[in-house]
């Protein structure tokens, strides 16, 4: 009886007081450590059902919590902190197509034919058959309507017939079964929103836009919306409403963002074609399932998070960046080609992505064009997350700064290639500076990109040298990046973060002789380490471009541990010279003069993870290595 009671009680701690929607990223130290405590219990609690286990009495293991959350909670969180995950009990003869939940955190899981619900574990409480083909669904009002076409999808003559289904939430008993025939290629998703619901549907291949048909809380037909997306494969598969949007997941790796004004606000490359629920804040279950000939099929949820520039991110550790700069958009690029074959799981783009070089948006804008013609960045575009910043070419005018008088009309071209979402701040604050923070507390990747053009002041210049003409300046009027970007990166820097890539198109770290560089305003730069220093901001490591070379300096004496500059450059122009300026900061010996990428790999699982700053050549081959622990990118006390 009292091994039954351990179990019951850890099992209650866990189940009851530890919501399986929280977001990892905005626990608080209690809450991490109280996590930790009942999982201690459990361990407890094991050992206690274990024929030859120790027998701990339950007090004196209840007593646990005690301390643990008095001194675990000042400690770090842990880096093994894993993403949620819910797997639906059971296998079914047919693949998944939706999932959502009621006010209570039950979950209906729509599989094409068996209609389930679980508790908020994915534990099986009830099972109907249904007919072929149940597709995505939704709760509203004590009840899930579901999408249902028993004709033809995405036939161009039509030959569906469209229905939604209607089912009480509590027992499945289906209560009503309405038409909706405007859904003339097959319906296959639904979502409540504010007042009325949206059905998505299949489409014929080569459609440019997708379809959105809308209903009252009777199914009387309001309007088919359209919305411009461009093609996606076979329509929309799976809808949902939450922080304000309609969400629409389609096969082929695709997700699709608009407003209440069926205004597109993002498309960007992420799946979630089997379903999608938002559960608050920015934070979504998103559907995955496999099926096998012999055991059927599955289901399960893996968390996500809204990103501004991402559109939808896992929370899972992000192991493997790639990041490069400098493209000239009229040449043959074939080092994405061998970035492609790398799998990136983020690609930062650093600037001098195209050589615009013109205050005419006519000419940027096609020079851009040009560049989204190359069929392996078009398919980099496509299938990775990108962030991306400017420097002077792209910016418009070269080594240009706060004096370029078209850099508001510059960035409002920058955001529309790169897909800003149509609220995003880039869209309407000076400068394309941003940031975003991926996966998992304990395992989060923060990327900083900050712009060193649009505020950026005078460099004071003299003799040429072999970098260039500029030198450095004592002047401390003159800003790299303008008050209003330094009050904001001092924001990010304080978030929480376990690795932080700050990007800056031009090299921060590198000695000055002649070229750009922040040691031309060393002022700005020793700000730069201060404020590191002063926010206690862990794991910084800084990547830069510009030089038509590769190479890796560190900076020992200003910063709060050693700060690295991993430089790469270029995707496609070869130095002419062939040999780098003076840099008394290089931390390798060697550089790289030849086509380069960089890659920062990130292993998570080591007792102290490790980071490793690498930068690959054409053939795939890493040319500059260096390994480093977490440990290292720390103060020491």
């Amino acid at each position: 009886m009292g091994r039954d009671l351990a179990t019951f009680y850890c099992d209650w701690l866990a189940t009851f007081c530890v919501n399986p929607f929280l977001d990892l990223n905005i626990m608080s130290p209690m809450q991490t450590t109280f996590l930790q405590s009942v999982g201690i219990l459990r361990r407890v609690s094991a050992a206690w059902r274990r024929p030859h286990g120790l027998l701990v009495p339950l007090g004196w293991a209840l007593s646990l919590l005690v301390p643990l959350t008095g001194s675990l909670a000042q400690q770090p969180p842990a880096a093994a902190a894993p993403p949620v995950e819910i797997a639906c009990e059971g296998r079914y003869q047919h693949h998944l197509q939706g999932v959502c939940r009621d006010g209570q955190g039950n979950l209906f899981w729509s599989f094409t034919t068996a209609l389930v619900k679980t508790d908020a574990a994915g534990h099986r409480k009830r099972q109907i058959p249904v007919e072929n083909h149940h597709g995505d669904l939704c709760f509203h009002d004590g009840k899930i309507y579901v999408a249902v076409n028993l004709g033809r999808f995405n036939d161009p003559a039509g030959n569906a017939d469209s229905w939604v289904y209607v089912y009480r939430a509590d027992d499945l008993t289906e209560v009503a079964r309405h038409p909706v025939p405007q859904v003339f290629h097959g319906a296959g998703g639904i979502a409540f929103g504010p007042r009325t619901f949206l059905v998505v549907g299949g489409l014929p291949d080569g459609v440019q836009e997708n379809y959105l048909y809308e209903y009252d809380t009777a199914f009387r037909f309001l309007g088919k919306r359209v919305i411009s997306s461009g093609h996606t494969l076979l329509g929309i598969q799976t809808a949902a409403f939450a922080d304000g949007y309609w969400w629409f997941g389609c096969y082929g790796n695709r997700l699709l963002k608009v407003d209440t004004d069926f205004q597109m606000i993002g498309n960007d490359p992420f799946d979630c074609g089997l379903g999608i629920l938002g559960t608050g804040d920015g934070n979504f279950l998103v559907a995955r399932g496999s099926c096998s000939k012999t055991a059927g099929c599955d289901g399960r949820l893996v968390a996500a998070r809204s990103h501004r520039q991402l559109g939808l991110a896992l929370q899972r550790p992000i192991q493997r960046v790639l990041f490069g700069s400098c493209i000239q958009q009229a040449e043959p690029m074939p080092l994405l080609k061998t970035v492609l074959e790398q799998r990136p799981e983020l690609l930062l783009m650093l600037g001098d992505n195209i050589y615009g070089d013109t205050d005419d948006m006519q000419v940027m804008r096609s020079k851009y064009e040009k560049l989204r013609s190359n069929p392996h960045f078009a398919e980099l575009m496509r299938t990775v997350p990108i962030l991306a910043t400017w420097d002077d070419h792209d910016y418009g005018v070269n080594d240009g700064g706060a004096a370029f008088a078209a850099r508001d009309a510059s960035q409002q071209v920058f955001v529309d290639f790169w897909g800003d979402a149509a609220d995003s701040p880039r869209r309407t604050r000076a400068g394309v500076y941003d940031a975003a923070v991926i996966g998992p507390a304990g395992r989060r990747l923060q990327v900083i990109l900050l712009d060193t053009r649009y505020f950026r002041g005078p460099l004071a210049t003299g003799p040429r040298r072999t970098g260039g003409p500029y030198r450095p300046s004592d002047s401390q009027d003159v800003t790299m990046l303008g008050e209003v970007q330094w009050k904001w990166l001092e924001e990010q820097l304080r978030r929480p973060a376990e690795v932080r890539l700050l990007v800056s198109s031009i090299q921060c770290v590198a000695s000055a002789a002649g070229q750009e560089t922040w040691s031309n305003l060393p002022h700005e730069r020793r700000r730069l380490f201060e404020l590191i220093r002063r926010t206690q901001a862990a794991g910084v490591v800084i990547v830069s471009g510009d030089r038509h070379w590769a190479e890796l300096s560190v900076e020992r004496e200003l910063g709060p541990y050693p700060i690295y500059d991993l430089t790469s450059s270029s995707i496609n122009q070869v130095h002419p010279r062939g040999t780098p300026t003076d840099n008394d900061r290089r931390a390798l010996p060697t550089t790289y003069h030849r086509e380069n990428f960089g890659a920062i790999r990130i292993n998570w699982d080591a007792p102290d993870p490790q980071v490793t700053l690498e930068i690959v050549d054409i053939e795939g081959s890493v040319v500059l290595q260096q390994k480093l622990r977490l440990s290292q990118l720390a103060s020491q006390p």
